[in-house]
């Protein structure tokens, strides 16, 4: 994650929270991610990391779930800017901490600076802003840093596959090309460990840069990084066909998207 991604956010900060809530992902991809999260923050006291926090969607959610504190860390100071204002009362009571920092420098962002202070690390959509496997492995040199022994990493990222080039051919045609949030993979990495991913979130042309790298990268990156233990992936939850019309897709289409999923959790402890 470099400066220009920050520029990117700042310039869309006003504007985002709208236009995702207007997604009917939105509430999918929350229910999928509280299912992992929640019993990891149902003991007292957890004290939680959140990288590339944005306007603190999650940052409520994680306090809603259980969550005893919060630091949440985004590289764009207008981002920030809308999670403080959002989240103001818990910033004043001490139970929330935002900061403006980039969490590809691998660096402690525990209140008194040591290492290994967080109970649970989240990243939702924090790793797809890895271009490398270099840039990936930076990013869980942070988690690791972070991570108390025994405290577990969850994050979000595009479906996990090494499979890529069948995926950018399915997600640039119809029905999913036509689905929101939508994914237009633009070309493959000359490393080949990935594809370069642009995310558009509304007809208005919000979006933003992102790559898919390959399942097996991540999993490689991981264990470079430092989080040596259990590892496993968690896959979006359909609760039913009431779900089709939420997202405006009609039969065939939603099971088109339910075969290629959206996003996958990868869960990984610390050791």
């Amino acid at each position: 994650m470099v400066e220009q991604d920050a520029v990117e956010y700042d310039l869309i900060a006003s504007r985002y929270d709208e236009a995702v809530d207007n997604i009917g992902f939105r509430a999918m991809e929350m229910h999928s991610m509280g299912v992992v999260l929640e019993p990891l923050l149902s003991q007292p006291d957890v004290k939680v990391l959140e990288l590339a926090c944005g306007t603190g969607f999650f940052t409520s959610h994680l306090m809603a779930w259980g969550a005893a504190s919060v630091t949440a860390v985004d590289i764009s100071s207008m981002m920030i800017e809308q999670a403080v204002s959002k989240l103001a009362g818990q910033v004043l009571s001490g139970q929330v901490r935002f900061l403006v920092a980039d969490g590809t420098k691998p660096q402690s962002f525990a209140p008194d600076n040591s290492a290994e202070y967080f109970d649970v690390v989240l990243g939702a959509w924090f790793l797809n802003y890895a271009q490398t496997k270099a840039e990936l492995t930076a990013m869980f040199d942070t988690i690791s840093l972070n991570l108390r022994p025994g405290g577990t990493f969850v994050g979000s990222v595009p479906h996990p596959t090494n499979h890529l080039a069948e995926r950018a051919l399915l997600y640039n045609s119809p029905p999913l090309n036509q689905i929101w949030p939508r994914n237009c993979y633009t070309h493959e990495l000359e490393s080949k460990d990935g594809w370069a991913l642009r995310v558009y979130i509304d007809r208005c042309g919000i979006g933003f840069q992102t790559w898919h790298l390959k399942k097996s990268v991540y999993e490689a990156a991981a264990r470079q990084g430092g989080l040596k233990g259990k590892l496993e992936w968690k896959s979006e939850i359909f609760l039913g066909d009431h779900w089709a019309s939420r997202l405006g897709l009609m039969d065939e289409d939603w099971t088109v998207r339910k075969d290629n999923p959206h996003l996958g959790i990868i869960v990984v402890s610390k050791n």
